[in-house]
């Protein structure tokens, strides 16, 4: 879905890819520290354009965040698990988190770096 997404929003095949990479972390996140592996609950994902910007909000109603797993490891302490912030913060221009009531968000933003074919006029 985020390749096709992304693609219509312009950008290129390693954009997509990075941005694909990103939402599948923040997604795998929810599911496992959000609603500690129940993959019954529910996720909201939000996808919006605006000018060379795509955003992406993903929303979740699981248990909140501690502050300190939200801060990217260092790329230098290799350890299994805990690389998702980093992908998403690496793969990402813009990523942030909230908690609103009983609801989480991600919101994830990427900058097309170059005109898509799609945006040519004459």
């Amino acid at each position: 879905m985020m390749q096709e997404v992304s693609r219509q929003a312009g950008f290129g095949d390693a954009e997509r890819c990075d941005i694909t990479i990103a939402v599948d972390e923040a997604l795998s996140n929810v599911i496992k520290h959000s609603y500690k592996g129940d993959y019954g609950r529910p996720v909201w994902l939000t996808c919006a354009t605006e000018g060379d910007r795509l955003s992406i909000e993903i929303r979740d109603e699981g248990d909140a965040p501690d502050p300190k797993r939200l801060e990217p490891l260092p790329p230098e302490q290799v350890r299994p698990g805990g690389r998702g912030i980093y992908l998403m913060r690496s793969t990402m221009d813009e990523v942030q988190f909230e908690r609103n009531g009983n609801t989480n968000l991600v919101r994830l933003s990427k900058y097309r770096k170059t005109r898509s074919p799609l945006q040519y006029s004459d």
